[in-house]
């Protein structure tokens, strides 16, 4: 099958998708952390109970639920900083979202059902950003 510029056009179309449908998922998140800093803490708490490791599920519970209003901010801040990243450094905001969502599978086998999916448009994307210009507005 020939590619031409439409076919590229719309590959562009879908790169942008991707992209933006990444943005709004860690800005959107970071709302929901603060939310729940702000209104529920306490929320956290059983988050880790499938962790597939005992030092995951301990150190959510010793070090995360100690504080749990600071950590969800600081959560809230690190979504924040890597929707953030996506917009003006997509190669490195690529990376970081690579590399919560593979932190995000340590907390137990429903996580996997989300982020192997995500992983499946995130190192394809990133690899596209990797592969493209250096100009973060060329994924805008």
């Amino acid at each position: 099958m020939a590619t031409g510029p439409a076919t590229q056009i719309e590959s562009e179309q879908a790169w942008r998708t991707i992209h933006w449908g990444f943005v709004a998922l860690f800005a959107s998140g970071s709302v929901v952390h603060l939310f729940l800093a702000l209104a529920g803490p306490d929320a956290y708490r059983p988050f880790a109970d499938a962790a597939l490791f005992d030092w995951v599920y301990d150190g959510w519970q010793n070090i995360f639920m100690a504080y749990p209003s600071l950590w969800a901010l600081l959560l809230a801040a690190a979504e924040l900083i890597i929707a953030i990243l996506l917009v003006k450094a997509p190669r490195v905001g690529y990376l970081a979202v690579i590399a919560f969502h593979l932190a995000l599978m340590l907390f137990g086998w429903g996580f996997w059902l989300w982020c192997i999916p995500a992983l499946a448009f995130a190192i394809p994307a990133a690899v596209h950003a990797f592969r493209g210009t250096a100009d973060p507005q060329a994924a805008t």
